[in-house]
């Protein structure tokens, strides 16, 4: 049997809900982007075929890119959460740190 350690660090719990939660920005200023671009591509298309292309385009782009924020930004929301519910693990391991360097 092989010894493996476990190793959970605040501070890259942290980092990834950050980067998560700058991705979801990310992918909310790409959607509104996107959105502009297909408005003034609807005002060009002012045609039954414009309008159908129009609805096609925003149900493919919009709506993934609406479902990628929700997932992005749930993950970030998860991993503060299990931060904080490892929190005191945290608070207790630096305790024992600097205990056993007095």
């Amino acid at each position: 049997m092989s010894n493996t350690n476990i190793i959970i660090d605040e501070e890259v719990f942290q980092k990834a809900a950050n980067d998560f939660e700058e991705l979801s920005t990310y992918v909310t200023d790409l959607r509104k982007e996107v959105l502009d671009m297909l408005n003034d591509l609807k005002t060009g298309f002012n045609t039954p075929a414009g309008r159908k292309f129009y609805n096609s385009c925003a149900n493919r782009l919009i709506n993934p890119l609406n479902q990628q924020v929700i997932v992005l930004k749930h993950i970030s929301e998860n991993l503060l959460t299990a931060k904080n519910m490892y929190q005191s693990v945290f608070d207790e391991y630096r305790e024992i740190v600097n205990f056993m360097k007095e």
